[in-house]
């Protein structure tokens, strides 16, 4: 138990995790229509690591005594506290688990909008070179990526409904 420890650190899951999604956006920017990329982002297989992940540090953060136990004693409980106000959400960030877990549940939340942009914009003609600026304003910054890749949809296609 003692080398599994060592091992997965908060550290180690957080750079692992930012790892395992540049290869995913580099392919949804440059080959996003390939047969390897089809395979690579139409599986279930990071949407199911990142949950498992999710899931460790959940469990975790939630019962003490676990890996990380000395670092989720503080606020095991209390984390649904996020919701009254931004000081009770910052206080939360202090703690290194609360803050991975958000880190996974953002990751995972901008690769699967960043495949549905790059999905869309080939189902509807829209050239790879045109998503492209929306979906690294997708990685960098969420909805404004989401938003230019919809007003662009808008304009080239002119489709305001998100599903056909």
């Amino acid at each position: 138990m003692e080398t599994i420890k060592e091992f997965f650190t908060l550290e180690t899951i957080y750079l692992v995790s930012n790892y395992a999604v540049i290869p995913l956006w580099v392919m949804l920017l440059v080959a996003p229509n390939s047969k390897f990329t089809n395979i690579i982002i139409n599986t279930i297989a990071l949407p199911a690591i990142f949950a498992c992940t999710y899931g460790y540090l959940l469990y975790q953060q939630f019962y003490n005594g676990g890996i990380f136990a000395e670092e989720a004693a503080s606020i095991a409980l209390n984390n649904f506290s996020l919701y009254l106000g931004i000081d009770q959400l910052s206080s939360l960030f202090a703690n290194k688990i609360f803050l991975l877990i958000f880190w996974i549940h953002f990751l995972t939340i901008s690769i699967f909008v960043g495949t549905w942009i790059a999905k869309d914009a080939l189902r509807n003609g829209i050239h790879k070179y045109v998503a492209a600026l929306p979906l690294v304003l997708t990685y960098f910054t969420g909805p404004l990526g989401l938003f230019l890749y919809l007003f662009v949809r808008l304009i080239i296609i002119q489709k305001i409904r998100i599903h056909d």
